[in-house]
C-alpha cells in the first residue's frame, strides 16, 4: 500500500491551500478512494486505480455544497459529465492534476 499512501500524502501537500479535509474511504495496494472537502464546501470524489505506478482507471466527481454534480470525469473513453450524468462530453482532463487545475481556475475567476 506504500504507493497509494504516498499518493494521498502528495495530494494533501499539493492542494492543502484548497482543502478543508481529505476523507480516506478506501485504500488498497492499487486503488484509492477519497473525498476532498474543498474550502468552499464543495467536494471532489476521487477514485484512482494504479498498476505499476501507472494510472489505469479514474473517476473524479466535483459536487457543489448541496451535493449536485458540477462536472464528473471518467475514463474508458476519457469523458466528462457536465451538470448531470446524461450530458457526456469528450475530455482532455485525464488525471487529478488536470482536474485540480480546472478547480483552481474557477477559484481564481
Amino acid at each position: 500500500m506504500a504507493f497509494v499512501e504516498e499518493r494521498v500524502r502528495q495530494i494533501e501537500r499539493a492542494y492543502a491551500y484548497l482543502l478543508q479535509d481529505v476523507l480516506v474511504l478506501r485504500l488498497t495496494e492499487e486503488t484509492l478512494k477519497l473525498v476532498l472537502v474543498l474550502n468552499d464546501g464543495m467536494t471532489l470524489r476521487v477514485v484512482e486505480r494504479w498498476q505499476a505506478r501507472k494510472l489505469v482507471r479514474y473517476s473524479y466527481y466535483w459536487l457543489d455544497a448541496a451535493g449536485n454534480l458540477k462536472i464528473g470525469w471518467d475514463n474508458y473513453p476519457h469523458h466528462k459529465h457536465v451538470g448531470g450524468q446524461e450530458i457526456r462530453l469528450p475530455s482532455d482532463e485525464t488525471c487529478l492534476e488536470d482536474v485540480m487545475a480546472i478547480l483552481e481556475k474557477e477559484k481564481s475567476d
